[in-house]
């Protein structure tokens, strides 16, 4: 008979094989686009400014990424003709983000209508209940990443 502790773990474990299963829900990806580009996108989308552009760093930020990941992600998006780079007029070591016609569309369709959907069904949940969910799913990350180092 497991322990109480055993069985917890095989609990969080089963809970982060649903998340994944989750995750796997969300909108179809144009033709070679990645997961990650959809988490881009909707970074883009939450965070561009009235000129519908946002600067890479910013984006990196929203993402929580490693620079140079966020910037391999966006060349990949760009070559999809999802978004362009743009240089920023009054620093040319600015480059900025935005979405091209195709990238735009896609983002209508999928992303901020699903964003939209989600927010109706997420509104079934108490928000305190979200909160903990976020604040839960963190903590567990750490704790794995933490078993994980000391493996090592």
């Amino acid at each position: 008979m497991k322990s109480n502790k055993a069985s917890m773990v095989d609990d969080i474990i089963d809970a982060l094989e649903t998340a994944k299963e989750a995750y796997k829900l969300l909108p179809p990806a144009l033709p070679n686009m990645k997961p990650v580009h959809f988490r881009v996108l909707n970074a883009l989308y939450r965070i561009r400014d009235n000129t519908a552009s946002s600067r890479i760093s910013d984006i990196n930020k929203a993402l929580g990424f490693q620079l140079p990941n966020t910037t391999k992600f966006i060349n990949e998006m760009v070559e999809l003709n999802i978004v362009e780079k743009i240089a920023m007029p009054s620093d040319k070591r600015v480059v900025l983000v935005r979405t091209t016609q195709a990238g735009e569309e896609y983002l209508h369709e999928c992303v901020t209508s699903f964003r939209e959907r989600l927010q109706d069904e997420f509104s079934k949940i108490s928000e305190s209940d979200c909160i903990t969910m976020i604040e839960t799913i963190h903590k567990i990350h750490q704790s794995i990443k933490q078993a994980t180092q000391d493996q090592v």
